[in-house]
């Protein structure tokens, strides 16, 4: 395939749509602080910035989770953990900078210093995922504050399957303690079961920002070296799904990865460069090919649904699989791998499965009362608000209970195209707005074109007194909720927007889509595994050396927040 000649034929640069970046950088090492008359105000000791005493009423930044005077008083406290995006190590170390949970990790192996950055370098004795103590010693050390998981466990990092399954470990150990909130990529995870969807259609096809080619090998490898994952006998939580889909297909016995799999993933790897390096994200998919599997049956048939499928794939710009830019004498392995990778992927989420289960269960929505914070991944419309959250806590069970009982891959699919349900004077379906719910971003300053057009516009999010108006007002007719938190929508720090009554807690906490935005990098532990294998180093740009990956960091960065319920937002930052 000659990438050159398809950008010479008019394909210009790409557009990132519902999954793009926002305009600020994602690789900012410095947090800032500031307070202005638009009331944004942004954490700040982490810069070595001195804030000043409009800073301090608006954010506190604080060293020790657990202070005297948090432990003292009656102040109860909600901390939140933004997007994960496929890091396990991450979410171990903020989890542990939380300071919730105690014996989360092995004394023997954790650094004295108990410096989660510390812990997160792939210079420690193995991942920190993997020196997780079982979940039956862990116990939770303050009966005065819970944890919020905002969503977006799974794709853009590779360990995506280990960042769910610790997630997933603490909410059926602290079911009265932590919640995790659904991200609209489960979402689209969910969805992507469904069979009506053609494989080069799947959410997971797309050539960035979703399913990370690293993570691949957690679905075929037992246990995929991570001997700290546990059993549990209830599946379910208190938020009472139902697993509808009993039967699952068959997956095959898990095996040992071996040379052939490091083989695939270094030419995904490389694969993935050239599209990048070219700019056609959008005409290429992860697949291994978008020709139907061979058929014994009626040749004339066959023939007919290829042509159907090539006309459908056609007209939504789609001409290549991933499969198409790896050199010919190894092609015919990369559809063999990638086949069973992603059949594998799949169904490790079906309904029935463990995995699949819990993430139906997740709840879309979550009022935090003693806040009085509603949290939800993407944002509140002001139609959504006003139509399904005018009852506040009712209207919340209201959509999760709509959520659990389609969440199901046989109902999914029909649920989210409309066929939702609803009361007959509402203009949408519950199962419009749950996806509206899991997606929108009109809420932040600047993207009030986002829905239709999919522009930012710099000059609104400098006036914020739109949007701030329309969420005030919109806060007025929900009852019991003062404040809206949201994940989705990255930044290299927390936002905190019309007076502290909309927190915007997506930080890009995970290393990856800190390091390479959307697209798909290598990081340190792979460049590592190959160090200790005595292997062939991957490379780290295209063959044109136009498009390079950035170095993905050792050690995890971003914020998280603890809003107690005196009214107080406190950020945290790693120690």
């Amino acid at each position: 395939m000659n990438l050159n000649a398809m950008v010479r034929g008019g394909i210009g640069l790409i557009l990132f749509l519902a999954v793009s970046s926002p305009p600020s950088s994602l690789t900012a090492a410095s947090v800032t602080a500031r307070a202005d008359g638009n009331n944004v105000c942004r954490g700040g000791a982490a810069s070595g910035e001195t804030a000043g005493e409009d800073d301090k009423e608006c954010v506190v930044e604080v060293e020790d989770a657990n202070d005297a005077n948090f432990a003292a008083d009656a102040t109860t406290s909600v901390f939140v953990i933004g997007d994960l995006h496929g890091d396990a190590i991450c979410a171990v170390s903020w989890v542990n900078r939380t300071g919730l949970i105690a014996n989360l990790i092995r004394d023997e192996e954790f650094p004295s210093s108990q410096s989660s950055d510390t812990a997160s370098t792939v210079s420690s004795p193995s991942p920190l995922y993997k020196r997780l103590n079982d979940p039956s010693k862990w116990t939770w050390a303050n009966e005065k504050a819970t944890l919020v998981f905002m969503g977006d466990y799974v794709d853009k990092g590779p360990t995506a399957r280990q960042t769910v399954e610790f997630v997933r470990d603490l909410t059926l150990t602290f079911p009265n303690y932590v919640t995790a909130i659904l991200g609209n990529h489960e979402l689209e995870l969910l969805r992507d079961r469904d069979a009506r969807i053609a494989p080069a259609e799947r959410y997971s096809a797309y050539s960035y920002a979703t399913v990370h080619p690293g993570d691949y090998h957690n679905y075929i490898h037992d246990r995929h070296n991570n001997n700290n994952h546990h059993e549990h006998k209830d599946d379910d939580d208190d938020n009472d799904a139902t697993s509808g889909d009993a039967t699952s297909p068959t997956t095959p016995a898990p095996r040992d990865l071996d040379e052939k799999d490091e083989l695939v993933l270094d030419l995904l790897y490389a694969a993935s460069m050239e599209v990048y390096s070219h700019n056609v994200h959008s005409v290429v998919r992860n697949v291994p090919s978008l020709l139907l599997p061979p058929t014994t049956d009626d040749a004339d048939a066959h023939h007919q649904q290829q042509s159907a499928l090539d006309t459908y794939y056609r007209q939504r710009g789609i001409q290549y699989a991933i499969t198409d830019i790896i050199p010919p004498e190894h092609r015919e392995l990369a559809v063999e791998r990638l086949t069973e990778y992603q059949n594998a992927y799949l169904n490790t989420y079906r309904s029935g499965s463990q995995l699949g289960s819990w993430m139906e269960s997740r709840p879309i929505a979550h009022l935090a009362e003693n806040i009085n914070t509603l949290f939800v991944h993407g944002g509140v419309s002001d139609e959504v608000g006003r139509s399904f959250f005018d009852d506040g806590k009712e209207g919340v069970k209201r959509l999760n209970a709509a959520w659990y009982e389609h969440s199901q891959e046989s109902k999914l699919y029909d649920f989210l195209s409309g066929d939702g349900g609803g009361d007959d004077n509402d203009s949408m379906s519950l199962g419009e707005a749950v996806y509206e719910l899991m997606t929108y971003r009109g809420n932040h300053p600047g993207y009030a074109k986002w829905e239709s057009d999919g522009t930012y516009d710099e000059d609104e999010a400098t006036n914020q007194d739109g949007v701030c108006k329309t969420l005030h007002e919109m806060l007025r007719s929900m009852d019991g909720i003062d404040r809206i938190a949201v994940g989705h929508t990255p930044d290299s720090d927390i936002r905190i927007y019309c007076d502290g009554a909309f927190l915007a807690l997506d930080s890009t906490l995970g290393r990856w889509i800190r390091g390479s935005g959307n697209e798909y990098c290598p990081g340190p532990e792979h460049f590592a595994h190959r160090k200790e294998g005595g292997g062939v180093l991957p490379s780290r740009s295209s063959r044109n050396g136009r498009y390079t990956c950035e170095e993905i960091k050792e050690v995890c960065e971003g914020q998280i927040v603890r809003l107690d319920s005196d009214g107080s937002v406190k950020v945290l930052t790693m120690l």
